[in-house]
C-alpha cells in the first residue's frame, strides 16, 4: 500500500544552489491530499478487508495517514445485497464472513461507495470466474548451480499444476504465493498471466488447458523441509491486470533507463464537487487455493 500510495501523484523538487560551498536548500512539493481506497475483495471464506487511507510524504517512511470516519459499504447488484464494512484500525474496513460464507460470487457485478464527508466515492466491476488449481509439485534443488560455496542445507522448490478454462473470453489472473502463510509481496513477486500463459488462447483440442511458465514457477522462491507453500490464483478483470503491471513498472522504475513517473490509473471515481480526489483500485477476485507441506 505504502509503494502503490507514493505511485499515485507526481511531485516536483525545487533546488537552489548558491555556491558549491553553501547549504543546499531543497523544497519539496508533496502534491494535493488524496484518499487511497485499497479493495481487493475475494471469495475466500475469511474476514475480507477495504483500506482507507490518505497519501504520505514521497520519501516518508511511515504508514499513510488513516481515514477512519468513512461508511464503506460493497453491494452485490445481482443479489440486491449490502456488505457494511466497520473500521477496526489502521485505515482497515472490515466484513466477518461466516464460516462457510462467501460475500463474492463469480459472475455477479458489484458496486463500491466510499462516503467520506458526505462525499461518496464509487466504483463498478464484475467478478470473473476462476482457474482450476490441481495441485502443487516439489523438487529437491541439487548443488549451488555453479555459484558460491556448496549448500548446506536442503532446499526445496515448488511448482504449480493448474488448468484454464476454456471459453469464447479471455482469463486474467493473479497468482499470489506464500511461504508459512508469509505473502510475498516485493514487487518482484507480483506473478500475472493471461489464460495461465503469456497470452490469450484462442482455440483448444480439451477442454482445459494447462498453466504454463513463467506463471508455475512461483516466484523462483525456495522452501525448507516442513515449510509450508500455498498458492492462490485470483481471477481479475483484463482492467486489473494491466493496473498491476502498470503499478509493477512505476515501482521499479529507477536506475539510469528510468522513465518519467506516471499516475497510476484508478477505477475509482471521485464526485465532480469532491475536493480531495481519490485513487486505488476495486477488484473482486473469486480464487483457487491450496496449501502443502514440503517433504
Amino acid at each position: 500500500m505504502k509503494n502503490i500510495s507514493k505511485i499515485c501523484f507526481l511531485f516536483s523538487v525545487l533546488i537552489a544552489f548558491n555556491s558549491c560551498t553553501d547549504v543546499v536548500q531543497v523544497k519539496l512539493y508533496e502534491g494535493s491530499k488524496l484518499y487511497i481506497i485499497d479493495a481487493f475483495v475475494s471469495d475466500l471464506r475469511v474476514d475480507q478487508k477495504i483500506r482507507v487511507v490518505t497519501n504520505s510524504p514521497y520519501f516518508g517512511t511511515t504508514e499513510p495517514p488513516a481515514v477512519a470516519n468513512a461508511a464503506v459499504v460493497l453491494t452485490d447488484l445481482n443479489l440486491n445485497k449490502n456488505y457494511v464494512f466497520n473500521y477496526s484500525s489502521n485505515g482497515y474496513y472490515t466484513f466477518p464472513v461466516k464460516a462457510g460464507d462467501t460475500i463474492s460470487r463469480p459472475n455477479h457485478q458489484y458496486q463500491l461507495k466510499v462516503t467520506i464527508d458526505g462525499l461518496t466515492y464509487t466504483s463498478l466491476i464484475n467478478q470473473k470466474r476462476g482457474a482450476i488449481l490441481d495441485t502443487i509439485l516439489t523438487q529437491e534443488e541439487t548443488g549451488n548451480g555453479g555459484f558460491g560455496p556448496p549448500r548446506k542445507d536442503t532446499a526445496y522448490s515448488c511448482f504449480l499444476l493448474a488448468r484454464d478454462l476454456v471459453g469464447p473470453n479471455t482469463d486474467y489472473y493473479w497468482i499470489k504465493t506464500f511461504r508459512n502463510d508469509t505473502l510475498f509481496n516485493a514487487p518482484g513477486d507480483i506473478n500475472t498471466c493471461i489464460d495461465g500463459t503469456g497470452g490469450p488462447v484462442v482455440s483448444a483440442d480439451r477442454d482445459t488447458l494447462e498453466f504454463s511458465e513463467p506463471a508455475t514457477l512461483l516466484g523462483f522462491k525456495q522452501y525448507k523441509r516442513f515449510n509450508t507453500c500455498k498458492v492462490e490464483i485470483n481471477s481479475v478483470t483484463k482492467e486489473t491486470y494491466f493496473f498491476l503491471l502498470q503499478a509493477l513498472q512505476q515501482i521499479n522504475n529507477g536506475g539510469l533507463f528510468a522513465t518519467t513517473p506516471e499516475n497510476v490509473k484508478t477505477n475509482i471515481v471521485t464526485p465532480k464537487d469532491a475536493k480531495t480526489k481519490a485513487v486505488g483500485w476495486f477488484s473482486m477476485s473469486t480464487v483457487a487455493s491450496m496449501k502443502i507441506v514440503v517433504k
